[in-house]
């Protein structure tokens, strides 16, 4: 049985409210506010654990979450804090999955020339200048593998986490 950890999800949302990103940056400690690198801020929420940008248009993205539970707290927490330094801006929502990073560790090291010979009809690419890995498209969806020698397969795009695991299982599927 193949153990997936999701690594990452990256989500984005909308805050609806007076957005005071001056403000807010010079509220909450740790913000960071750089205008001419982003128009907004990014915050370290620590529990659950995730980073933060929120634009001046309310449009608030978040990534370094792990699980669906944890996207929804991040929202919420982030909400509680504003809310504790004066700042009342609602979660306008829905809050939407825009890629999940899975991925596997074999406990093994495959053979380069396998890899590609296993998936070389389906136009694998390896380019060790760009990546130290193989790079692999799923079908006409967004969902890319990533396969590494070293035994490190991980999946980037998927919009759910059954996707993403179910896209690891079909390429170990045909590695084993």
């Amino acid at each position: 049985m193949m153990k997936v950890t999701v690594e990452n999800i990256i989500a984005g949302s909308v805050l609806e409210g007076e957005i005071d990103i001056e403000g807010i940056s010079s509220a909450l400690e740790g913000a960071r506010f750089q205008p001419e690198v982003m128009d907004g801020l990014i915050y370290e929420l620590t529990d659950p654990r995730a980073d933060i940008f929120l634009l001046r248009n309310g449009v608030i993205k978040l990534h370094g979450v792990t699980s669906k539970e944890d996207l929804a707290g991040a929202v919420k927490g982030f909400l509680s804090v504003l809310s504790a330094r004066g700042f009342k801006l609602n979660h306008k929502g829905p809050l939407s999955i825009q890629e999940i990073i899975a991925s596997v560790e074999l406990g093994r090291k495959l053979s380069p020339k396998d890899i590609y010979d296993e998936f070389k009809k389906d136009g694998i690419h390896y380019d060790p200048n760009e990546l130290p890995g193989f790079h692999l498209n799923i079908g006409s969806s967004r969902i890319e593998i990533l396969i590494f020698p070293e035994g490190k397969v991980i999946s980037r795009g998927a919009t759910d986490i059954s996707d993403a695991v179910s896209s690891l299982e079909m390429v170990l599927g045909r590695l084993s």
